[in-house]
C-alpha cells in the first residue's frame, strides 16, 4: 500500500480521484454493486439505527445515498480527500436533509461531535499503516464498519504477469485473515467479517487497465517502474474476469 505520510503522495492520490470524479459512476460498476452489498450486510449486523454517521472516502456518493435512504433521520457527514469527489457527492444529494460534506484526510480526521458510526467503502486499502487508522476511528465511535479490497484480487491479471516474468504494478492490499486478526486485536466487544467476490468481465487486458484509470485507481505501487505490457495483454486478448476480492468488516465496542 502507498505511504501516504508524505504530502506529495496524498496530493497525488487526491488529484487522481478528483480527475476521475466526472466519469467515475459510468465506470464504477463493481464499486456500485459492492456498495449495495455492503449497505445490506451492515444493516443485518446492527439492528439499532445510528443517530450520526461519518463516511470516510465518500467518492461520488454510491454508499452515501444508500446510507441516507436506509437511515434518513441520521446526521450523515460525507468526507473525501479529493475535492471534486466531495463536490460530485454533494451535487448528487443536493436536496437531501441531514447531510454534511467536507474535504479531509480520512487517516486521522477528527469529528465533533463524535459519530455513532464511522463507515467506509473500498477506501481503506489506501491507508498504511491501516491498524493505526482503525484504532483512531474506533476510539471516537461506537461502530467502525468498512469494505476493503483484498490481496487475492485480479488473479488473472497477476497470473499473466507471472507467466511473462513480470511484477504487476498493482498496489498491495491486505490479507483477509491477517486483517481480521488486526481488527480482533483492537479490544472491541464484537468483530464480524465476510469475504465476497465480484467479477467484472473485460474484453481484453487494455479494457481492465482503462477501467482502473477511469475510476482514478491506477496509481502503481511505490517503486514500480513502468514496463511494456504487451506480453501480458497478449495472454488476455480473449477476455477475462477481473475478480475483486472484497472484505466486509464491522468492529463494535
Amino acid at each position: 500500500m502507498p505511504d501516504l505520510d508524505k504530502d506529495v503522495d496524498k496530493t497525488a492520490v487526491a488529484a487522481r480521484f478528483s480527475d476521475a470524479a466526472q466519469r467515475y459512476e459510468q465506470a464504477a460498476h463493481v464499486q456500485k454493486e459492492a456498495a449495495a452489498r455492503f449497505d445490506a450486510w451492515l444493516a443485518r449486523q446492527v439492528a439499532a439505527e445510528p443517530a450520526s454517521i461519518v463516511e470516510i472516502g465518500c467518492g461520488t456518493g454510491l454508499l452515501t445515498r444508500l446510507l441516507h435512504r436506509r437511515y434518513p433521520r441520521a446526521r450523515l457527514h460525507a468526507t473525501d480527500l479529493a475535492p471534486a469527489m466531495v463536490a460530485a457527492c454533494r451535487a448528487a444529494s443536493a436536496d437531501a436533509p441531514n447531510l454534511e460534506f467536507s474535504v479531509c484526510d480520512g487517516r486521522d480526521a477528527r469529528f465533533d461531535p463524535a459519530p455513532d458510526w464511522v463507515v467506509s467503502a473500498m477506501c481503506f486499502q489506501w491507508f498504511d499503516p491501516l491498524r493505526d487508522v482503525l484504532a483512531h476511528h474506533l476510539a471516537s465511535s461506537g461502530v467502525l464498519a468498512f469494505s476493503i479490497v483484498l490481496d487475492g484480487s485480479f488473479s488473472a491479471w497477476r497470473v499473466a504477469h507471472e507467466r511473462a516474468g513480470m511484477e504487476p504494478g498493482l498496489l498491495a492490499c491486505p490479507n483477509h485473515q491477517q486483517l481480521l486478526r488486526v481488527c480482533q486485536g483492537l479490544g472491541a466487544a464484537r468483530v464480524v467479517s465476510e469475504r465476497v467476490t465480484i467479477n467484472e468481465w473485460h474484453a481484453n487486458g487494455l479494457s481492465f487497465a482503462h477501467s482502473l484509470r477511469a475510476i482514478g485507481a491506477d496509481r502503481p505501487r511505490p517503486g514500480h517502474a513502468p514496463v511494456s505490457l504487451k506480453p501480458v495483454l497478449r495472454q488476455l486478448a480473449q477476455g477475462f474476469d477481473a475478480d475483486y476480492e472484497i472484505g466486509f468488516f464491522l468492529i463494535e465496542k
